[in-house]
């Protein structure tokens, strides 16, 4: 089981209820981030987040920032998206948390679902502002689609679609006046139908109570009556139709009851949905043969005027085709003859700006040039001015003669040269390569000559193999394993068995020891407290008026608890009252930890007193083997024990 779901849903039971919404954007992080999505799902099902997940979605949400857009495009997406995932109910493993989600779960969802479309459709009816309502109107939409999808993915489950048209809160939401809701709430109706039918017996629209069934219908025919919208009259139509096909005995409630319908319907004609209108009339008419509104009539009314609109079609786009094709080539022509004549005026434009900067760039040079000439000359002696002179026209002779063979140069290169060049260059490029290949060649050869006149070879002869065969040999010999006598291991058992004896033997009776010594400190503890908690305290003694004097009555009853022999038994009691309310005092797993540390230590009432108050920073053996160590704890044991014999200590050592 994943680590994040389990501190997540610890996290989850520790939350206020006005904060799980924003809380539940992390599960939807975590859903989105795990390699294997239908793991986690049956996590959060087995861990039951998702029934919280669902009690929260059917909460208010106005008192949460942005909290309806929350609830509509994160929480609802997240339930239905943990909801989306197939469970094995014959699996012994899952058999409870599926059969929990399939009878609990799934249902919960459904009303959870249902009720939220209910609380943003009061929203929206009290809302007064334009784009807020379209706003309200967007999170419906998102909700009753992922309820859509909820149902389209367990399509098997008919209860959860018969739980939907049974709800009080979905008559609600079907049951408004208003366009937009009634368009939305018909479309999700007629997708609930044509969700209900099975594949085998009748669907599960036909097996609701006729009450209901005559209510939606009558719902349905005021749509048609009252209002003049093509959304609604479209969806109530198809709604129409869904219910007819499913069950064919609203057929007969509707010429019974709505006989003017057919005359209704011939007003919603031209409004683009005229071929389900078509087959409502013709569902109608079913049983009158030959008639203006039987199926076989519309159907060829219908074929008629669709063979007439595709040949105007198809002549008017002939026409338009054959005009488009002209003026096309009209406003080519004319934009290649604009575009001609911007890109000649722009082009004389930056050829006369180019000559211009050039010009004046040369001129602006040249003068440079001779302000540097005239610095020069001033600056030199009258005897260098000659040289100085020789030197620049000789510049300006090599200047000249390399412009000359450049320009040379360039009008080969223009005749075909330029491929000459290339292949120059390439042939030298070939022999530099071949020349370098050549001296590797050679130099690998001269390094394997010196190589070979430095290895001499080495040959193990006969006479040398022999010798090391025989220095193995006597080595193996000289380290052999030796054998242990019978007499050896006796002796050798007899001296383990002797060191054990001496170490149990002294290991108990310095363990008796401690626990004298410790006795002992306990009770020096118990006594001072005692003459600390009943002598008279400082204050009262110092003071002048008051002259208290411990009387011999309070010396002898001190005398009387210290030398009680009930004293030990008094440190007993404390010590357990202490554990006691330790025990009581401590949380639930303190305390199971706390029973198997006593059920442990009942079984030896000496061990439990050593481990109690016995000593825990070193070890009795190290005592015992340190001669340094056990002389300083034999004297210390003496400063609070003179009177204890060192005879015991001594036999055992």
């Amino acid at each position: 089981m994943s680590s994040n779901l389990v501190g997540f849903a610890k996290e989850l039971s520790r939350t206020k209820p006005g904060d799980l919404p924003e809380k539940f954007l992390q599960l939807d992080n975590i859903l989105q981030r795990s390699k294997s999505i239908t793991s986690v799902k049956h996590e959060i099902i087995s861990l039951d987040i998702l029934p919280i997940l669902l009690l929260t979605l059917r909460q208010d949400f106005t008192a949460v920032p942005n909290g309806w857009r929350l609830a509509s495009i994160s929480l609802s997406k997240l339930a239905c998206s943990c909801m989306c995932v197939e469970l094995d109910r014959n699996n012994a493993k899952t058999k409870q948390w599926s059969t929990k989600f399939y009878d609990q779960y799934l249902p919960q969802g459904i009303d959870s679902f249902i009720l939220l479309t209910r609380h943003m459709q009061d929203r929206y009816t009290q809302e007064k502002k334009s784009h807020i309502g379209q706003d309200y109107l967007s999170f419906m939409n998102t909700v009753i689609s992922n309820l859509l999808e909820l149902l389209t993915f367990h399509a098997n489950e008919y209860s959860l679609i018969k739980q939907i048209l049974v709800s009080p809160k979905f008559m609600e939401l079907f049951l408004t006046d208003d366009v937009y809701l009634c368009s939305l709430m018909t479309n999700m109706f007629e997708d609930v139908i044509r969700k209900s039918g099975r594949l085998t017996g009748a669907s599960v629209f036909y097996e609701l109570s006729n009450k209901l069934k005559q209510d939606y219908v009558n719902e349905l025919a005021y749509k048609l009556t009252v209002f003049d919208n093509n959304d609604v009259g479209r969806a109530a139509v198809r709604a129409l139709i869904a219910v007819c096909e499913t069950d064919p005995n609203i057929v007969f409630l509707l010429a019974d009851k709505f006989k003017g319908l057919p005359t209704i319907l011939q007003r919603w004609h031209g409004r683009g949905f005229g071929m389900d209108l078509q087959d409502l009339l013709a569902i109608l008419n079913r049983g009158v043969k030959g008639g203006h509104y039987s199926r076989e009539y519309q159907r060829e009314n219908y074929a008629a005027s669709k063979i007439q609109a595709l040949w105007r079609g198809h002549t008017s786009r002939k026409r338009m085709e054959k005009a488009n094709q002209a003026m096309k080539q009209f406003h080519n022509s004319f934009r290649k003859r604009k575009r001609r004549e911007t890109e000649i005026k722009e082009e004389q434009r930056q050829r006369a700006e180019v000559q211009y900067l050039a010009t004046r760039d040369h001129y602006r040079r040249l003068r440079q040039f001779k302000l540097q000439q005239i610095q020069a000359i001033q600056l030199l002696p009258a005897s260098e001015v000659e040289k100085y002179l020789e030197i620049q026209r000789l510049r300006s002779a090599t200047k000249i003669q390399a412009v000359f063979r450049g320009y040379l140069l360039r009008r080969v290169l223009a005749d075909g040269g330029h491929d000459r060049l290339i292949m120059n260059r390439a042939a030298r490029r070939i022999q530099r390569s071949f020349r370098r290949y050549r001296q590797r060649k050679q130099a690998e050869l001269d390094r394997r000559q010196k190589r070979l006149e430095y290895i001499k070879p080495t040959i193990l002869t006969e006479a040398k193999r022999e010798e090391l065969i025989e220095q193995i040999e006597k080595w193996r010999s000289e380290r052999a394993p030796r054998a242990m006598s019978d007499e050896e291991f006796l002796a050798l058992h007899g001296r383990a068995q002797e060191h054990l004896n001496r170490y149990v033997t002294t290991n108990r009776a310095w363990r008796r020891i401690e626990q004298r010594q410790r006795l002992l400190l306990h009770m020096l503890n118990n006594d001072s407290e005692f003459l600390l908690s009943n002598y008279p305290k400082l204050k009262s003694a110092m003071e002048p008026n008051n002259q208290t004097i411990l009387t011999t009555n309070h010396l002898d009853q001190a005398a009387t608890y210290l030398n009680h022999p009930s004293s030990a038994i008094r440190y007993r009691a404390r010590e357990a009252h202490n554990e006691a309310l330790k025990y009581a005092r401590a949380p639930w797993y303190k305390g199971l930890q706390i029973a198997n540390t006593q059920d442990d230590d009942d079984d030896d009432d000496e061990d439990e007193y050593f481990n109690r108050g016995g000593l825990d920073d070193f070890s009795r053996n190290d005592i015992l083997s340190n001669p340094v160590r056990f002389e300083y704890e034999k004297r210390k044991f003496h400063q609070f024990t003179p009177n204890t014999t060192t005879s015991s200590i001594e036999h055992h050592q």
